[in-house]
């Protein structure tokens, strides 16, 4: 239990630090992003889900369950990113790159990376 609090506490504040820059984003990704993570933490602790190099959720099996809550968790993040590129003059690959970089260091033992070359390991 101490650990799911611990990844969502930490999932929280990067999302709040991500989505807080300028509010420059499409109105309600925030909160969306917000209602989301839950059952994204849940997701991650259950092995389902990981994070790729490019900034965005992924399935780590064929348990495809809750497909919908991480493709629209992977369309709010690409407008973030979008939003943050136009911001910085950077094309919107390095910002989820970038992105991952600040993910795979905050990401607790035992989640799942997964690296630019397409291989998936655990923290």
């Amino acid at each position: 239990m101490k650990t799911k609090k611990i990844v969502l506490l930490t999932i929280l504040v990067v999302l709040v630090s991500i989505v807080g820059v300028q509010g420059a984003f499409p109105n309600g990704i925030k909160e969306r992003m917000k209602q989301r993570l839950p059952g994204i933490v849940q997701m991650k602790l259950d092995g389902i889900v990981g994070e790729n190099a490019q900034g965005f959720l992924e399935f780590v099996t064929g348990n495809k369950i809750n497909a919908d809550v991480v493709e629209a968790e992977n369309k709010d993040r690409q407008a973030v990113y979008s939003a943050i590129s136009a911001q910085q003059g950077v094309d919107v690959e390095t910002v989820g790159k970038r992105r991952a970089i600040q993910i795979f260091s905050q990401a607790l033992k035992g989640e799942y990376l997964k690296n630019e070359q397409g291989t998936w390991y655990k923290k």
